[in-house]
């Protein structure tokens, strides 16, 4: 890459290094990060303090990380990330039923089954109770029987 002097030649010197990407999903993917990173970074006019703890959180976020909790999954979710990824490929924009939907980051695998009328409740909360009574129907209004139902976010 040449020497940058001023700040509006740098997007094209770095676009022109992404462009030479020879995957073609991957150079679309990274040219148009490096557009919109570079936008943002020019719209909130970011200060070198700012840079520098958004790469310290991110160092922190990396190393509380590990395979069975990741916290860069947990932030994709807080900023809905995760969520549009997943309403952009599922569920034909609202069209069907039902569309695909996040695991929430308390979410967990092999929980211990609710029988119906039972609660969620592990340990003594407080406040009051939310009570659920929920009916499932089919796309003609139909019944659906022997469902279970994976509740994680209540």
């Amino acid at each position: 890459m040449p020497i940058i002097s001023k700040e509006s030649e740098l997007t094209p010197a770095v676009l022109k290094v992404m462009e030479q990407t020879k995957e073609p999903r991957l150079r679309e993917i990274m040219v148009s990060l490096v557009h919109h990173l570079h936008s943002f970074v020019r719209d909130v006019q970011l200060t070198e303090e700012e840079f520098q703890n958004a790469t310290k959180l991110l160092n922190k976020m990396g190393q509380q990380s590990n395979d069975k909790h990741n916290e860069f999954v947990l932030m994709a979710g807080s900023l809905g990330i995760s969520s549009l990824v997943c309403l952009l490929n599922n569920g034909n924009n609202g069209t069907t039923e039902t569309t695909q939907s996040v695991l929430g980051p308390f979410w967990r695998l092999n929980q211990p089954t609710t029988p119906q009328g039972g609660t969620l409740v592990r340990s003594t909360t407080p406040g009051p109770c939310l009570y659920v009574d929920l009916k499932f129907k089919d796309s003609n209004n139909n019944p659906i029987n022997d469902l279970m139902v994976d509740i994680w976010h209540a």
